[in-house]
Formats: C-alpha cells, structure tokens, sequence
C-alpha cells in the first residue's frame, strides 16, 4: 500500500457506525441482513452504503453463497495504515493494535466457538509467478513456530508436508497440501498449529491485479477454537502476508 492509498482507509475509519460493523466482523463473518439487524436505527440501505465504503478501502471482503453475501473483517490495510502512520510514532501501542482482537468488543461470557473464518488479500508488488515461488519457499521465511530455533519446511506436491522441524525426529505437522496449480493457487488441509482437535484448510489464491498480484488467503476450520485462538490467527495471517513482502524484498 502506497502512502496515499491509506487515506481511503482513515476515512472509512472515520464513521462510528463503520468502526462498530469492523467490531461485529471482528468476532466472525456475517451476513448483509445480519449486520442490518444488528442496527436498528439506521436503514438497511445505509448498512448497505456503509458496507460499500468498508468494501473499497478493502477493510472488508466480501463472499456470496447462494443469495447471501458474507462480509469478512480484512486486518491488511489496517496494518498497513498502521505500519506507515502509527508505528514510526507510537511504537509503545504496536502489540495493542496489531492484535485484531483489541479492536473488537469481546462478547461477555463467551466462550468456545465451533468455526474460524479467515478471509483477506493483498496486492503485493511483484509478478504472479515470482509471488507463487515464494510461496513454495515458505518454509524459508514463515514467521511463525511453536519452539526458538525449530526449521519451517514446505514441499510443494500434492501430498507433502508443512511442517516444523525440533530436530531428532521431532516437530509438529502443519498442514498437507491437498491442492497445487501454478502460479494460481496452493491448498493446505490440517489443524496449523491448533493445540485442540480441529480441523482446518487454508488456501491462497493468486490473480494480476494492476502489475502486481491479489493474493487471496482463505482459512476455515472447524472445532473447539476460543476467541482469543480466533484472534491470534487473524492478526498471524496478517504476519505471514508481512514475512511474505519481506521475503521479496518489498518494504510497503
């Protein structure tokens, strides 16, 4: 994101009622109609206006099943407007505002959820192809891992691991990959890292968008996930797409 490109996002911020609907998307996905009861005071037209300036400053993706349009909480430009505005600043408030789960009002009492849904995208300055390959070295600059010093590793073929190397034999599985097609997609099926019995597919989805590439993730799963387990892989995934530009060398 260009310096400029942010300030479509300050200005969708800039609404309450906007800022209220990125908390309710927060906690999950919801329907149009959801969000419409979820206000009674405005006009299913307004949600639906409010949704559309959240929709162009990318705050929110947007899924149709059948007749139903879900809107998905995006966390990239976020960070994004964050990372070139605040933080140069403000680096003391980093760890409060990269968690997505401190911009949401957690539902009192609530406890154990059954899904996780993850949607978000990114362009990233760099060729379809170059991006794919550097999604096949993930195990190079994947951010994440369970113990210091432990090795990332992805095989990129249907069938081969990503996983996370203790050394003498130990590690932990991330995920299989179920799906492989270049430069367009690449389809993990497994817990990543879930502590309880969960399963889960993420999958990253790439398209030419204005000389660059969209880089689509999608991550569901299924199981015992606790709200802060849920807020943890938003904000992660916002990590990974970071690792990702650094891995080629992209700085914004």
């Amino acid at each position: 994101m260009r310096a400029d490109d942010t300030a479509v996002v300050w200005k969708a911020l800039a609404d309450p009622t906007r800022r209220a609907i990125l908390d309710l998307l927060a906690d999950r996905a919801r329907t149009t109609g959801e969000l419409s009861g979820a206000f009674p005071e405005v006009s299913r037209f307004a949600v639906m206006k409010h949704l559309g300036v959240l929709e162009t400053a990318g705050l929110v993706v947007v899924r149709r099943r059948g007749r139903e349009r879900w809107n998905h909480l995006n966390g990239v430009p976020l960070r994004e407007a964050y990372e070139r505005w605040m933080r140069p600043h403000a680096d003391r408030w980093a760890e409060s505002l990269l968690r997505l789960k401190e911009t949401a009002e957690r539902q009192e009492g609530a406890g154990m959820t059954t899904t996780l849904e993850v949607e978000q995208e990114v362009v990233v300055a760099a060729p379809r192809e170059k991006v794919f390959e550097a999604l096949c070295q993930m195990g190079e600059w994947w951010p994440h891992a369970f113990r210091e010093g432990a090795t990332v590793h992805l095989e990129p073929r249907v069938g081969g691991r990503f996983w996370e190397d203790w050394g003498d034999g130990d590690g932990a599985l991330y995920a299989t990959v179920t799906g492989i097609r270049r430069p367009e997609q690449l389809t993990c099926t497994g817990p990543m890292g879930m502590r309880t019995p969960v399963t889960g597919v993420f999958s990253m989805e790439l398209s030419e968008r204005d000389g660059g590439t969209l880089v689509r993730l999608s991550h569901h799963a299924v199981g015992p996930i606790d709200d802060e387990t849920r807020a943890a892989y938003q904000s992660g995934w916002v990590g990974v797409f970071d690792a990702l530009r650094g891995h080629l060398g992209l700085t914004g």
